[in-house]
């Protein structure tokens, strides 16, 4: 007899503020300006640059955080979040780790069997990478810097969310609220407003959570919905053929209709997080 599986979503949202400066430096914040025009010593990490915390930034963090009923936290603290990548020349993020922000929250959606609060559980601040632009037809890979320090705040979901149109309409109320607060734009296109999801998927009727997959930066509705269609249709055909799934970071390919593995799935302790000085 086959087995009946539940899929378990959570959304990770990442959110960029409407700040005319960058998190951590005055360079402006702008989209579409030429290529690596809007840096700073800061944004390519040169040495001697230091970071000075953006005062709006912060404010349209907390404004987030009580349009969706968190709790913000009293004592907040920045951290580096280590990991090595073209679009990351200091080879750390300055992002929050067990301090953020906000935390314990929640947003009511609407779903198969009616409305239905899905919980966040966080919301932390946190500055953009660089963004690596491949050229059509060359092998080179060149990076623009202009994003790199953009503030934006990371909305973390708890796995509430059981279903791809679920999870869609979860992004799309979410949208609204940043929108409606003047926190984000919601520009999806630019990618000022862009989500990972976390997929895995059990048995109905079992509490362990399955193995999970991440998916990274969808920046479409549509994209949303049928990256988390396939991914929950390719880990049931796993198990059904006696298979594990592994737990890895995979990208939605539009063209191909299916989710690629792109890496192996990094935990926390991997990140080296420790206090910003």
């Amino acid at each position: 007899m086959a087995i009946a599986y539940e899929p378990v979503i959570g959304l990770e949202v990442h959110a960029q503020l409407l700040t005319a400066s960058k998190l951590f430096s005055s360079a402006s914040a702008s989209y579409g300006a030429p290529p690596n025009t809007n840096i700073s010593p800061l944004c390519l990490a040169l040495p001697g640059a230091l970071p000075v915390p953006n005062r709006e930034a912060i404010r349209l963090a907390v404004r987030a955080a009580v349009a969706l009923e968190l709790t913000v936290q009293r004592e907040s603290r920045f951290d580096r979040k280590h990991y090595f990548y073209p679009d990351l020349p200091k080879g750390y993020q300055i992002s929050q780790y067990d301090r953020p922000v906000a935390l314990e929250g929640g947003l009511e959606v609407e779903s198969e069997s009616g409305p239905r609060r899905i919980r966040i559980q966080r919301i932390h601040l946190e500055e953009d990478a660089a963004k690596n632009l491949h050229d059509t037809g060359s092998r080179n890979t060149q990076v623009d810097f202009n994003r790199a320090g953009v503030p934006l705040i990371e909305i973390v979901s708890h796995p509430d969310l059981r279903s791809a149109a679920e999870a869609e309409s979860y992004l799309r109320r979410l949208r609204e609220v940043l929108m409606f607060a003047g926190v984000n734009d919601g520009n999806l296109e630019e990618g000022s407003f862009r989500c990972d999801a976390n997929v895995s998927i059990r048995p109905v009727g079992q509490e362990k959570f399955g193995t999970r997959v991440e998916l990274k930066n969808i920046n479409s509705f549509r994209f949303v919905r049928k990256a988390i269609e396939h991914e929950i249709a390719r880990q049931e055909a796993v198990l059904g053929g006696g298979g594990a799934v592994v737990q890895e970071t995979r990208t939605w390919v539009d063209a191909q209709g299916k989710t690629l593995p792109m890496r192996g799935k990094e935990e926390a302790h991997d990140y080296r997080y420790f206090p910003d000085p």
